[in-house]
Formats: C-alpha cells, sequence, structure tokens
C-alpha cells in the first residue's frame, strides 16, 4: 500500500508561494534597473513653451553598466505534510536574468582579431600575406590593375608583311611535325605492354634484367658490323657459309687485308668466343629459357616479345632438348627453319607489324630502356 502526502490545493484566484517569490524576485530586479532611468522632455517643446498632448518622452536605459549587486536571501525552506518537522531547502528557478553588458563593434577591434597577438602563427601568416618582412617586395603598379588578355600577344605586323611571316611559321610547324612523326614511328612502346605492367609493377625488375641483356647483345653487334666496315669486309661470308666442294673465294678489304688473314681469324675467334659465352651466335640470341610446361614462364617470353619489337629485332620461340624445354630468341635476322628436334613458333603478328623498320643501325646510339619510361 503506497502512502503519498496530502498537499494542500490553492484556492482558484489566489497565488502559491512560489510564484509570490518569483513576483517579488522580479519587482526587485525591475525596481533596481529604472534607478538608472532619466526622463526628460523634448527640447522642441520646452522652446515652444506648449505642453502637448500624447508626445512621447526619451528614456535613457544604460547597457554597459554592470547590474546593482544585492545581499544574498537565504534560501527558502518549505515544509512537508505529514512530516516529523522536517525542513528541506527548495530551489527556485527565476526565468527572468540579467542580460550580459554587450561590448561595442569596430574597426580597430576587427583588424586586431585577424592580426592576432604578436608572435601567434596568425600574426605571422598576416605578415607574410602581405609582405611586409619581405625587403625585395614591390607594391604593384597601376599597370597591374588593368584587364589584359591571358593569350599569347605577338607585336603587331605590318600588311606587307603578313604573307611571309605565315610562310616562316607554316614551314616551323611543318619541320615539326615531322620531327614529331619519326619520334612517333621509331621506338614505340607497347601499349599492351604498358597496360600490363601498369598493374604488375613487381614484374619490374625482370623486364629490366632482360632488356639488359637485349642491349648488351645489340652494342655488342653494332660494335662489331663496325669493325668490320673500317676493314671492308662486310660482305665477306662467314665460315659457315662456305662449303668445301665450292670453289674458295678470297676477298680483300680496302687496306690489303684478307678476310682469312691470321689477324683477323684471332679477332673473330675472340669475338665468338665471347657471344658463346653469353649464349650468341651469328646475330641471334637465347634469351630466356624454362621447361616446356611451365605455364608462368609464358609472361616471361612474351616480355622478350615485347622487348624485341621496341628494338626493331626478330624474335621466336623454340621448343627443344629431353625434357622439353621452351626457349625465347632475338635476332637480327629472321629464324631457321623448323626442324625435327626444334620447333619453331612465331609471335603474334601484332608484335611484328609495330617493329616496322626500327633496326638500330651500326653507330646509332640506343633508344632509352623501357624499363626506365614504365
Amino acid at each position: 500500500m503506497a502512502i503519498h502526502p496530502t498537499l494542500q490545493t490553492a484556492a482558484p484566484g489566489t497565488l502559491t508561494a512560489q510564484q509570490a517569490r518569483a513576483i517579488s524576485a522580479w519587482t526587485e530586479q525591475t525596481t533596481a534597473s529604472l534607478q538608472n532611468l532619466t526622463i526628460s522632455q523634448d527640447a522642441s517643446t520646452v522652446a515652444a513653451g506648449t505642453v502637448l498632448r500624447g508626445t512621447s518622452v526619451s528614456l535613457t536605459i544604460p547597457l554597459d553598466d554592470h547590474p546593482s549587486t544585492t545581499e544574498p536571501r537565504p534560501a527558502p525552506r518549505a515544509k512537508i505534510a505529514n512530516g516529523a518537522g522536517e525542513e528541506r531547502p527548495q530551489r527556485v528557478s527565476l526565468s527572468y536574468r540579467h542580460r550580459e553588458p554587450s561590448r561595442r563593434d569596430s574597426l580597430k577591434r576587427r583588424e586586431a582579431l585577424l592580426k592576432g597577438k604578436e608572435g601567434s602563427r596568425r600574426r605571422q601568416r598576416w605578415e607574410n600575406d602581405r609582405l611586409l618582412n619581405n625587403p625585395w617586395a614591390q607594391p604593384p603598379a597601376p599597370t597591374d590593375w588593368l584587364p589584359q588578355p591571358t593569350y599569347p600577344r605577338h607585336e603587331t605586323v605590318p600588311y606587307y608583311l603578313a604573307p611571309l611571316w605565315d610562310a616562316h611559321y607554316a614551314h616551323q610547324d611543318r619541320t615539326h611535325s615531322k620531327r614529331s612523326s619519326k619520334r612517333e614511328e621509331k621506338h614505340q612502346i607497347p601499349k599492351e605492354l604498358r597496360m600490363r605492367l601498369k598493374h604488375a609493377r613487381a614484374a619490374r625488375g625482370l623486364l629490366q634484367d632482360l632488356e639488359e641483356d637485349i642491349r648488351h647483345f645489340v652494342q655488342k653487334w653494332n660494335e662489331k658490323q663496325l669493325m668490320l666496315e673500317d676493314e671492308g669486309l662486310t660482305d665477306a661470308p662467314s665460315p659457315a657459309d662456305i662449303s668445301e666442294d665450292e670453289d674458295e673465294i678470297v676477298f680483300v678489304g680496302r687496306n690489303g687485308q684478307m678476310h682469312d688473314s691470321p689477324e683477323r681469324k684471332r679477332v673473330l675467334r675472340q669475338m665468338r668466343k665471347d657471344l658463346s659465352q653469353h649464349q650468341e651466335r651469328d646475330g641471334e640470341k637465347m634469351v630466356f629459357e624454362s621447361l616446356a610446361g611451365d605455364r608462368g614462364a609464358g609472361f616471361g617470353r612474351w616480355l622478350v616479345h615485347s622487348i624485341a619489337s621496341y628494338y626493331g629485332l626478330h624474335t621466336w620461340s623454340v621448343t627443344m632438348g629431353n625434357p622439353s624445354r621452351r626457349a625465347a630468341f632475338v635476332g637480327f635476322y629472321p629464324p631457321p627453319p623448323s626442324t625435327r628436334d626444334e620447333q619453331v613458333s612465331l609471335p603474334p603478328a601484332s608484335m611484328t607489324a609495330s617493329r616496322r623498320d626500327v633496326t638500330i643501325k651500326p653507330g646509332e646510339p640506343l633508344p632509352r630502356p623501357l624499363w626506365a619510361q614504365i
């Protein structure tokens, strides 16, 4: 069984104790605020000496004055019915509060807020924006504020010189387009190679190793061709091309040196030895080798074909040996025909078509490597 205190209900038309205290507090605050009012009559009315009915008076209310302090009153205590003489303090909530004094806004205060305190970051930014501590700062000239076009402007050309002017720039445009077309045709980066390496960044190291091997092969071959051109023996056949049944033909160079002279044989023997160490022979080189059943090696052979098309070389793949191995070759001449022991397969036609005539001639510098451009 719950026991509730019985509260005395006020008769209609009477105020409760709390309402009476709120009204008294508001009355005291209003009286304290009206003590500083000054009521003055209009000066024009006083000068006229007549008193008009319904005229208004001016009120002067100081907004920035602090409110008058009143003595703190003890918190009222309320008695609870059916209580054994217990008294508890009761909180009073007033909805009428004094407004804080308003501060006058001024340009000086705004500028001070924008600048910030001395040594602060706001002050440093403000000084840097206005170049205050820069001794070489120059104020803008009147011409800087004039509206000007943003496109490049040329000096006025006389009318009778306009045809010569147009012909000069037309010639420059044609020469520039020819140079750019030559650059685009020669040593183009395969588009498929760029797209695939964009998503496989780890294959860049494999590309660099394969390309450095091919560049070394091309450089050695060009050095050999330059040496033969200097001796005038570029048309001399190699020993493998000469059969025993045919008559021996002696080629004499420009300086009277024969192709089968001891000195030339020694130089060629040394060059063949160097080429054999790098798995090179007669203008071709094996760059990549793997087992025939290795599926991951297909990407390496595809890289070899892409690099060969960039340098203008012939490329092919050969299946040979037991167990069968798959090797990728590059060379300056077309691949030999297939035999019973070796099966030769050529790359797709798209790679051979993009090769065009970009073979590097002896004495020409090598193009920029692929791995540095992708």
